[in-house]
């Protein structure tokens, strides 16, 4: 069985863990679990003796969300146990406590920790960038800058994804995997209009936005419905902005990020040039559609193709896709010049300050070898349901086509914007300025005027960025 196809059969239980981490939510009648160091077992015994690489003496804690697969019929946490396993045969003085965090509960725990109220932070946390720097502002993180070597940022696929990392010009998350959000198209639609001459399918199958606005001009002659622009909700809203942005090669915000810039001559241009499609029937009107309508109406085989896909989206609908004969062909988001800037997920570790320097130590230990050892990470990697952010460890998914195309993305992964202050407030008024321009009840001109004079307001007087 191939490591893709291991992924996959593992969606039944895996996906729910994936798929939390975007959407927030927690799997029923799940609480924090806390789970003892066991002796190692049999079953994982080497073949051959392995090499001690420190004898250092602590105890650290390590919590972590559901972010690993587990074998079917296993709890979550019992991956991780292996993991602590594998790592004590390297390390065989080092406690390592496991806490599984649920996505509910977790976050406001950890920030009622911080604000000083029950027992001590964890030394390491596996989490995502935008809850990681919100506790570096705080200043309750440690540095991680010894890690960040120049072999290992040069190995790293993208810009974007070393900026995640940091806060205040310092690292503060230390990443191994990630995956981009994509677009979904029916193959079956796109063959039958002749829509497929005109998309690329080779390596990262970039495209044009020129080359879009063929391919569903094809389609709605050949009868086929668009993909839904869905703005009813802040769920799923990364989609519609990678949409809306790489459409004329405009942006969110200004370098620094400290203004929002979506009234900028680009992003205008993207947005008149959508409520033509709009009027034309080519994208479906969403202002009263959410994301789950969008992918919903798209597996269902209803529409052409899907604004929001992922590989979390692909291995939770794989039953429903093959049950409704739906092939999905994944396209990244068209851009005018064919050079796409992505959103994506990402999955990294981040370590709480201490004043013991054996526990920070032996925190650092733990972090490398989940990342890095080899005996380990290929595997970490794919049970988080992503992708390697090091060039050098190659493919992971046994030369799986729609993995590889993944992998190819990677390097376009853009500028994560959502560590920024304010974020979750700014999405509000992006979806419903988007549901004013897609009704006609503004002017383009006068709804992203608005967009930016309110969220350039949810901003601090200096934002804190590298």
């Amino acid at each position: 069985m191939t490591l893709w196809k291991k992924l996959t059969a593992l969606a039944l239980c895996g996906t729910l863990v994936v798929s939390m981490g975007a959407c927030g939510r927690k799997k029923p009648e799940q609480d924090e679990i806390e789970i003892e160091p066991v002796e190692d077992t049999e079953e994982m015994e080497p073949a051959e003796e392995t090499e001690i690489v420190s004898d250092l003496e602590a105890a650290i804690s390590w919590w972590t969300y559901p972010v690993f697969v587990q074998e079917e019929g296993q709890e979550d946490g019992t991956y991780e146990q292996t993991l602590i396993q594998e790592f004590n045969k390297k390390y065989p003085n080092i406690r390592v406590n496991l806490r599984v965090l649920d996505y509910t509960q977790g976050p406001d725990e950890i920030q009622g920790l911080i604000d000083g109220e029950g027992l001590e932070l964890p030394d390491v946390l596996l989490d995502e960038p935008g809850r990681i720097n919100s506790y570096a502002q705080q200043g309750v993180l440690a540095s991680l800058d010894s890690m960040f070597t120049e072999e290992m940022t040069s190995d790293v696929v993208s810009e974007g994804i070393l900026s995640a990392c940091r806060n205040s010009g310092a690292y503060v998350m230390y990443p191994f995997s990630a995956s981009n959000y994509v677009m979904a198209f029916n193959r079956y639609m796109i063959e039958g209009s002749g829509a497929i001459e005109v998309m690329n399918r080779e390596g990262a199958c970039t495209w044009t936005t020129e080359d879009f606005e063929q391919v569903m001009e094809r389609l709605d002659n050949s009868g086929f419905n668009g993909g839904i622009l869905y703005c009813s909700g802040i769920a799923g809203d990364y989609a519609s902005r990678s949409f809306v942005t790489n459409l004329y090669d405009g942006s969110l915000m200004n370098e620094d990020k400290s203004a929002y810039t979506v009234n900028s001559e680009a992003n205008q241009q993207a947005l008149a040039k959508i409520k033509e499609w709009v009027d034309k029937g080519w994208v479906l009107n969403g202002s009263g559609s959410s994301g789950a309508d969008a992918v919903s109406a798209f597996v269902n085989g209803e529409n052409s193709f899907c604004m929001l896909w992922s590989l979390p989206q692909a291995l939770a609908n794989a039953e429903a896709l093959a049950e409704n004969e739906v092939e999905v062909v994944v396209m990244p988001y068209p851009s005018a010049d064919g050079v796409p800037q992505l959103e994506y997920m990402l999955n990294g570790f981040c370590m709480f300050q201490t004043e013991d320097e054996k526990r920070e130590e032996a925190a650092r230990y733990l972090i490398d070898f989940l990342c890095n050892d080899e005996s380990v990470a290929v595997e970490n990697v794919i049970r988080s349901g992503g992708f390697p952010v090091r060039t050098s460890m190659g493919d992971v998914y046994g030369g799986n086509e729609e993995a590889l195309l993944y992998e190819a993305l990677l390097p376009y992964s853009g500028t994560y914007y959502n560590k920024v202050e304010g974020f979750e407030e700014m999405r509000v008024y992006w979806y419903q300025m988007l549901a004013e321009i897609l009704n006609g009840e503004y002017s383009v001109q006068d709804s992203t005027e608005s967009f930016v004079e309110y969220a350039n307001k949810t901003l601090l007087p200096k934002e804190e960025e590298e």
